[in-house]
């Protein structure tokens, strides 16, 4: 009796731990909250794009000759953005968040072909898009073929501003319920008709209004906009508002003291997640999230949970290519259909070669800053110079004459080998790691120890005339290991570690996070929300890079 009335016991209390269970998974699901995110669409119909058959190669790549000097999949956009919402409407997520960059020049065209496809699929699935202006959405004038912000109101009325509780007058920010206690803060500080952002104290004001509205109803922030609120890599702030938002610090403070844990942005084509921590202890992370049509063709899906969040990378890995315009190749739809990966990556390394056609443009950009005018000295001085550096960037890195490879033979170095064709393309690879997200690119790595070569040989082809034997002392001069060098090279390093080593935490990609209502330990680095703290981290390194110099130049390392 004894053991059949402890079996019982046994039975009723694995029961009720199991219900227990069930219950509190049950209630966690009931609390959570999925959405996705995409950003900097860029789109551009392509009965806006030149036919392809009609199309003027770009660069010398059978393959890429439609590439673009902004790496981004312009022609393939609706096959890579049908993938995205197919993913989103497969994975049970109720909404998704889209930080502002929708159109690529603010045109009519793009923005009623990218909000068609987006309202399309709202209607089709019952999910909830909700957009935010970027920098390139409002641009002009409607009187120029763009449209201004009442537009662009108009346009995505159904994506966001129609289900907004409250709607701030004179630019595109508001307020949107996303359920399960969860309230979204769309922030525009665009200026319309400049690549920049400015947060007003009007706008201050109004968001600081917004925040302690929610904390009145209960309401977790979840806050969207385009332009970085933190420091994603060394020398971000350092950009002068055409990275991070304006006054992004005080931003940042403001919304993370208010309870705002999560903000999610674009604009820097790049994905990346920084975090801070306020003077009164309080944290926000920075959920930046690259270019959708650009290498790696990645957005997020982000759970809220009452235990943690959940930060998940996607890919753009398959593509339908029967939704592609006529006009590519056979062997771009075989590379397409059998590695789409592979097939942005190249496509990205030749946008990258391309960029050697924007640096004519850099005399007029020049002369206006210098106040030169055309047919003064100045001016032919400027353009010389502008001139000799596209020449020099387009050097290849071997060859017998005419390369890098020639140029450190004359210093009696020997270039290593590999498969890169030229600066361009060397910088394409190393940048394609900032674009994925956890750079960590080894300073002393091949492609680095090359890149540094290649500068050193487009300094001595741009500044040096090729007569008698002044390219070769040139040459010994810049290759061999003198003060200058060494200054130069530690500045080169610290620029590109500034950039490409991901120096903040947490993960970038894949990370389980705290939740509304916690604070977790943390390892590794916060970015800097104050000027004063920032301010020292520089002059930190800037002193390192000073000791290194001094120790070269004594002959030390």
């Amino acid at each position: 009796m004894k053991k059949v009335c402890k079996s019982a016991l046994g039975i009723a209390l694995v029961a009720a731990l199991v219900l227990s269970l069930a219950l509190t998974a049950g209630a966690a699901d009931n609390n959570s909250l999925k959405v996705f995110v995409a950003s900097d669409i860029h789109y551009r119909p392509y009965s806006e794009l030149t036919p392809l058959k009609e199309l003027e190669s770009q660069i010398d790549d059978p393959l890429y000759r439609h590439a673009n000097m902004k790496s981004m999949l312009t022609y393939e956009a609706d096959a890579v953005i049908a993938a995205f919402l197919a993913d989103a409407k497969a994975s049970g997520a109720k909404y998704i968040l889209i930080p502002g960059d929708l159109s690529e020049d603010g045109h009519w065209a793009e923005h009623r072909g990218i909000a068609k496809i987006l309202k399309d699929f709202q209607k089709r699935t019952g999910i909830q898009v909700f957009v935010v202006p970027g920098n390139h959405d409002i641009r002009t004038s409607a009187s120029r073929g763009r449209l201004d912000l009442a537009d662009f109101l108009d346009i995505y009325a159904d994506l966001g501003y129609n289900r907004a509780l409250v709607r701030r007058e004179g630019d595109g920010s508001y307020t949107a319920e996303l359920g399960n206690g969860y309230r979204l803060l769309a922030i525009d500080a665009i200026i319309y008709r400049d690549d920049a952002s400015a947060v007003s104290p009007e706008l201050f004001t109004w968001i600081e209004e917004q925040l302690q509205q929610a904390q009145r109803d209960g309401k977790k922030v979840i806050a969207m906009t385009h332009y970085s609120v933190l420091d994603h890599f060394l020398i971000e702030g350092f950009t002068g508002g055409l990275l991070t938002i304006d006054q992004y610090r005080k931003l940042a403070t403001m919304l993370a003291d208010a309870g705002v844990k999560y903000a999610f942005t674009g604009h820097v084509h790049a994905n990346d997640i920084a975090y801070a921590d306020t003077a009164k202890g309080n944290r926000i992370f920075d959920i930046e999230t690259g270019c959708l049509l650009a290498y790696p063709n990645a957005y997020r899906q982000v759970t809220f949970g009452d235990a943690e969040v959940k930060i998940e990378t996607r890919y753009v890995d398959k593509i339908d290519t029967s939704l592609l315009p006529k006009g590519f190749s056979k062997a771009q739809l075989d590379l397409m259909r059998s590695d789409f990966p592979k097939y942005s990556f190249d496509y990205h390394r030749a946008a990258f070669r391309s960029y050697v056609d924007l640096l004519p443009d850099l005399t007029g950009t020049l002369a206006d800053a210098l106040n030169a005018e055309k047919g003064t000295v100045g001016y032919e001085l400027i353009d010389m110079m502008v001139r000799s550096l596209t020449l020099a960037v387009k050097l290849p890195l071997y060859g017998e004459k005419d390369s890098v490879e020639a140029i450190a033979k004359k210093a009696g170095v020997t270039l290593e080998k590999s498969e890169y064709k030229n600066l361009l393309d060397l910088a394409g690879v190393i940048y394609a790691g900032h674009y994925a997200g956890n750079e960590q690119y080894p300073m002393e790595s091949l492609e680095m120890r090359l890149l540094g070569q290649a500068v050193n040989a487009v300094l001595v082809t741009a500044a040096v005339p090729d007569i008698g034997p002044l390219p070769g002392l040139a040459a010994r001069r810049i290759y061999a290991r003198t003060p200058g060098k060494a200054f130069t090279n530690e500045f080169v390093r610290m620029l590109a570690g500034g950039i490409l080593t991901d120096w903040a935490t947490p993960d970038d990609l894949n990370v389980t996070l705290e939740p509304y209502g916690a604070t977790w330990d943390m390892a590794g680095n916060a970015a800097k929300i104050t000027d004063l703290t920032f301010a020292m981290d520089i002059a930190a390194r800037v002193a390192t890079m000073a000791s290194k110099t001094m120790l070269r130049m004594v002959g030390i390392n």
